[in-house]
């Protein structure tokens, strides 16, 4: 039964460093040695460590941080074992990994051996998060891989994900090296140089690592341009080892360079320009370390964005193809949903110019009907003048009538006088008439002519 070296580098996972130790000593392969350095963590992860009582780990500490890179070198120097695992302190292992991935390794031709297994996503707690983006986005990218031989697998991205899914043999590790002293990309780096020198990678199709995703992962860090001269780095580095290579056939009869192009196609990691000036400075025989000082950056900054500002070129175009792809699906969105746009707004200038149209017909009949509105004002201003006069001339009449009601009374009271004096007359003649004297006078006026004729 071989014995695995698992390698662990620790910095300040207080919360999760238990977690990760209880994966490693409860393997089902009992045959195992955990070397665990502390990278000069700041919080409780050295106590938490002290707490374990097992003879299989080994516990080291060091003064100040040196970063996970040089942490692993010295723990992987310090490993005996014939294969060597990696977990990070803030990941998990399945209690059945070690025994599998020593199951395939058996089956493997050759001594050169490199192995990792599908990966599931925990969150801080330990609970599956398998809707979170990061899951899913991993998820998207095996289907990418899949369609790729296993030599052009790490040309598309790190299908391994981390140092914690890195299971190989002591033999492969004498040949590849240490790992580089990169912040981002020091574990895909090694995998590339790994596969580039004649390993064929082993993907096992079971979950058998838990990786942990919180708040403090290293690969959130906002650090762009590190990333990008990372990127780029490594990828020349690997382009530029293989050489001739690029144009031999693969097993399947397709041309090697033609399978690379389209694994680094696919990868959303590739920086067409970025890359494109690590190729340049890698074909005038700029060789490590100063290919690897332009990825580390140095006290001025990154010579890409120097080299950027130095042609007034928009730092923008050192993004990702991934990122550039988005921006040109976006673009694109935006164009369609511009023309979408001009297309209802031409529909709305159309409807307008009808309305326009309708508004200037409604225009005219309101002109119209404001003439005949003067024309009527106009008429009810003379008919008010004509009311007025008329109110004018009946107030006239009016006082007239009443002048002459006033006549009329007045005349009315002097007729009612007059009547009143006519019935008095009359009843002073009707006395007279009674009167023995008047009527003796009528009679002898009446009588007097008669005497006349006897004469």
């Amino acid at each position: 039964m071989p014995l695995v070296s698992v390698l662990m580098p620790a910095y300040n996972h207080e919360e999760y460093v238990s977690s990760a130790v209880e994966s490693v000593l409860g393997q089902t392969h009992k045959k195992l040695e955990l070397i665990v350095i502390d990278d000069a963590s700041s919080d409780g992860t050295w106590a938490v460590l002290q707490s374990f009582q097992d003879h299989r780990l080994r516990r080291y500490r060091h003064d100040r941080n040196q970063g996970a890179h040089a942490t692993l070198n010295e723990a992987m120097a310090l490993a005996q074992g014939e294969y060597i695992a990696i977990l990070d302190s803030d990941d998990r292992y399945d209690p059945r990994r070690l025994e599998r991935l020593l199951s395939e390794a058996g089956r493997a031709s050759g001594n050169d051996v490199f192995i990792f297994s599908d990966v599931d996503f925990i969150g801080p707690t330990g609970g599956g998060i398998a809707d979170h983006p990061r899951a899913q986005g991993y998820k998207m990218l095996r289907k990418r891989w899949e369609t790729l031989s296993p030599a052009s697998w790490f040309f598309a991205s790190n299908l391994a994900m981390t140092t914690s899914n890195f299971f190989f043999s002591r033999s492969l590790a004498n040949r590849v090296g240490d790992f580089s002293p990169l912040r981002y990309t020091h574990d895909w780096d090694w995998a590339l140089r790994a596969t580039l020198q004649g390993a064929i990678p082993l993907w096992i199709r079971e979950d058998l690592l838990a990786y942990r995703v919180h708040g403090a992962n290293t690969l959130s860090e906002g650090d762009l341009w590190r990333h990008i001269h990372e990127n780029s780095y490594v990828q020349t580095k690997a382009l530029l080892s293989l050489g001739k290579r690029l144009g031999e056939e693969n097993p399947e009869g397709k041309a090697h360079g033609e399978d690379i192009l389209l694994a680094l196609m696919s990868n959303e990691s590739l920086h067409p320009v970025s890359l494109l000036c690590y190729l340049v400075y890698g074909l005038a025989g700029v060789e490590d370390p100063r290919l690897l000082n332009f990825a580390s950056g140095d006290s001025t900054g990154w010579w890409l964005q120097r080299l950027a500002e130095a042609v007034a070129c928009p730092p923008e175009v050192f993004r990702s193809i991934a990122h550039l792809a988005g921006q040109a699906k976006a673009v694109a969105v935006q164009a369609a949903m511009l023309d979408e746009r001009w297309q209802a707004m031409e529909q709305m200038r159309q409807e307008i110019v009808g309305q326009k149209a309708m508004i200037e017909e409604r225009w005219a009949i309101i002109q119209r009907m404001n003439g005949e509105i003067a024309s009527r004002d106009q008429w009810i201003t003379d008919l008010d003048a004509l009311v007025k006069e008329k109110d004018q001339c009946i107030a006239g009449q009016a006082a007239m009538i009443e002048e002459r009601w006033d006549i009329i009374q007045r005349m009315g009271s002097e007729i009612a006088s007059r009547d009143n004096q006519i019935e008095m007359m009359q009843a002073e003649i009707v006395k007279l008439n009674r009167n023995f004297f008047v009527r003796a006078t009528k009679y002898l006026k009446r009588m007097l002519p008669k005497f006349g004729e006897f004469k």
